[in-house]
């Protein structure tokens, strides 16, 4: 019985106009999207070569070639995912303080995607296919009540719980199935390129990427089912799909990030540049008195480079504590919760980035300590988060938020459907 309506289901959306439309639509923007950020990965690629080229390091007064600069190489999963690489990959120097900051001479390589959001995979998913999932989902039940047909289904020997699982999972399947070919279709058509080189970790870390974002669609297809179960006329659910979409997707994330910064105090950056001029000018005023003796001067450097630490690791905690909180606020969105997972899992999130700048540090500091007698320098290397690492703590909370959100949404679509008038 179960398999039957399923089917029955299945080859009813296959016919409709939704899944005509969102076929054509999610082919189009999934494909469109891989080409233009396989482009952004070739630029960044070439970016990354040049960076490398003896020529490309400056010489200093002495004719010596400077240290080769800390950069490390774009993850082709970026293609998918971007999130921070563009951050991750610029070169990197030792800040004011003792920390980590990007090189002022060394920018993004894509202009374009400061002045729009970037269209990567992962943008497609959160925003247009959750809405289209939603859309999909609307009138599942409503709909056929106002064509009479859910009437006649009950009718008969029917269990309402037999056809709600058959609707879910017929009408889920049936949504899901472009998703799949055009992602195939698009992995194809970048894996040929020779620009690509993908691991066997990669593809793991691509794997799961997909199986997440499958978790994360079926969230606004529950949704789109509850508030079908939960309205008599497709027009009011409509409108109430689109109004509940917009605050999960844009409005709590922002609102989020706002609360976030109205609980944690954090200075501007250029409020920190000018406290950090104040205390440079005022051990310049010191050192360079007159009358200042040696041992003052010495004691005069140790005090502002210890005030000047404190004002960087200060800032840096209250950053941390910052995104921290951010990132436990906005999670009560499943558009954030699979943001966080996606980009920690395809190694291009924040947690990504703490690591690099630990490990920049670490490097910075070794090299400072290294004899040159020793020979050349050894060159900056580093390892992106493994697919165990991207399954740690945070990323399986993230996971568990959207599979919660699934059981929520799906389990009152069911208890609305048991109690639903079908006359």
């Amino acid at each position: 019985m179960l398999m039957s309506i399923i089917r029955k289901e299945i080859l009813s959306n296959l016919l409709s106009y939704k899944f005509s439309i969102i076929t054509i639509l999610s082919t189009i923007l999934i494909l469109v999207s891989i080409f233009v950020m396989y482009r952004d990965y070739c630029l960044a690629r070439e970016y990354y070569e040049i960076l490398q080229l003896p020529y490309a390091i400056p010489l200093t007064s002495e004719g010596k070639s400077e240290d080769t600069p800390v950069v490390i190489p774009p993850t082709p999963l970026g293609i998918f995912a971007k999130g921070l690489d563009d951050n991750l990959c610029r070169s990197y120097e030792r800040e004011f303080g003792g920390g980590v900051s990007v090189s002022r001479n060394r920018q993004s390589v894509n202009n374009l995607f400061k002045l729009f959001t970037t269209p990567d995979l992962l943008y497609v998913i959160k925003v247009i296919l959750s809405l289209c999932a939603m859309l999909f989902a609307f009138d599942i039940i409503c709909g056929e009540k106002e064509a009479g047909t859910l009437r006649q289904s009950l009718s008969n020997d029917l269990k309402r719980p037999i056809l709600i699982i058959a609707k879910w999972i017929g009408g889920f399947t049936s949504f899901i199935l472009p998703f799949f070919i055009a992602v195939l279709l698009g992995t194809i058509f970048v894996t040929l390129s020779p620009m690509l080189d993908m691991n066997a970790q990669d593809w793991a870390k691509l794997g799961l990427f997909l199986l997440s974002s499958v978790i994360y669609l079926a969230v606004f297809f529950s949704l789109g089912l509850l508030i079908s179960c939960l309205t008599h006329r497709p027009s009011t659910s409509l409108v109430f799909s689109l109004f509940v979409w917009a605050i999960l997707v844009f409005l709590i994330p922002n609102l989020g990030n706002i609360l976030a910064r109205q609980l944690v105090r954090i200075p501007t950056v250029q409020q920190l540049e000018l406290k950090r001029e104040q205390i440079q000018i005022r051990r310049g005023l010191k050192v360079n008195r007159p009358q200042t003796t040696v041992h003052e001067r010495m004691a005069a450097h140790e005090r502002f480079n210890s005030e000047r630490e404190m004002l960087g690791e200060d800032y840096r905690n209250r950053f941390n504590r910052l995104a921290t909180i951010s990132e436990n606020i906005t999670r009560i969105s499943p558009a954030a919760a699979f943001t966080f997972l996606a980009t920690g899992i395809m190694g291009t999130g924040m947690l990504e980035e703490r690591k690099l700048k630990r490990a920049v540090l670490e490097y910075m500091d070794f090299a400072g300590n290294w004899d040159d007698r020793k020979g050349d320098r050894p060159a900056f290397r580093y390892q992106r988060s493994s697919f165990r690492e991207a399954l740690g703590p945070g990323g399986l909370g993230n996971c568990l938020i959207l599979i919660l959100f699934n059981v929520l949404f799906f389990t009152g679509a069911y208890v609305a459907f048991l109690r639903y008038d079908a006359r």
